[in-house]
């Protein structure tokens, strides 16, 4: 696992063994910052469900703004941190924050400091169902601006999501997981 792009393009990263982990391929990161295009750039974008802290630091490297990194388990935390200490000098403007918390708490969290997203980036784990209690508290405490997008990671085997406030705007399949780019309904 490495960074695909950007300031810290090729750092390895470092995963738990063994764990539940279960990190993006580098193939669908790289198709994912692509879709996003120039929108990463200058950035608020919010990671998820963290697990090693990829996505966020890929966000950083190809010029976030800020990264708010949430993960539950404390095993992982520590990677985040690690894989953050190694990308330092690469990227050292770097404006992050890592949370320990579950997805739903940290929504009400975020929401009280008044942040909003440009960029949501969901990676719960397959077959959980995890995102929707995700998603009703990213639209419940309004946490995606308004021109924002989701970017929702699933299981291929996974039935595709039907949330309330958001609409499916394209689906890419990837291997064994397939990503949602979700909008606000208009």
């Amino acid at each position: 696992m490495r960074v695909v792009s950007g300031l810290a393009r090729g750092h390895k990263l470092i995963c738990l063994d063994g764990e539940a982990i279960r990190p993006t391929s580098d193939r669908a990161k790289e198709a994912i910052f692509s879709a996003l295009g120039h929108k990463v750039n200058g950035s608020f974008f919010l990671d998820m469900f963290s697990g090693s802290g990829a996505i966020g630091i890929e966000a950083l490297s190809r010029g976030a703004e800020y990264v708010a990194f949430v993960e539950e388990a404390a095993a992982h935390i520590e990677i985040i941190n690690k894989n953050l200490a190694h990308v330092a000098k690469a990227i050292p403007e770097a404006n992050y924050k890592v949370l320990n918390k579950d997805a739903v708490s940290t929504s009400s969290t975020l929401a009280s400091l008044e942040l909003q997203f440009d960029i949501i980036f969901l990676d719960p784990p397959y077959k959980s169902g995890l995102w929707k209690s995700a998603l009703k508290s990213i639209n419940k405490d309004e946490l995606l601006k308004d021109d924002g997008i989701i970017v929702l990671e699933l299981g291929s085997d996974e039935d595709e999501p039907e949330v309330t406030g958001f609409e499916i705007t394209k689906k890419r399949v990837y291997g064994s997981c397939t990503v949602y780019y979700m909008e606000r309904c208009k």
